[in-house]
């Protein structure tokens, strides 16, 4: 039988997150650059689903931050394929 709470309580959109570790080197408000395996991309903030910053640990990377992203596999893959 159809059921209309059925449809509209349906989970949409991609649920398979995963934290990669990376280093920030521009953000802005919109989206950030971010260096991984030395390739550099941009990503709207829109696709991140949460931001944990670390501390830098290494004296010249002065203007670069390690940080650890919570992304979905979907547009990790469509940025970095």
């Amino acid at each position: 039988m159809f059921n209309i709470f059925q449809h509209l309580n349906t989970p949409i959109g991609f649920y398979d997150y995963i934290w990669i570790d990376v280093i920030l080197i521009k953000e802005t408000p919109k989206a950030i650059l971010v260096m991984f395996n030395k390739q550099k991309n941009w990503f709207p903030k829109a696709w991140i689903a949460k931001i944990k910053r670390k501390k830098p640990n290494c004296r010249h990377c002065e203007r670069s931050e390690a940080i650890s992203i919570k992304i979905s596999e979907y547009y990790w893959s469509k940025k970095f394929s």
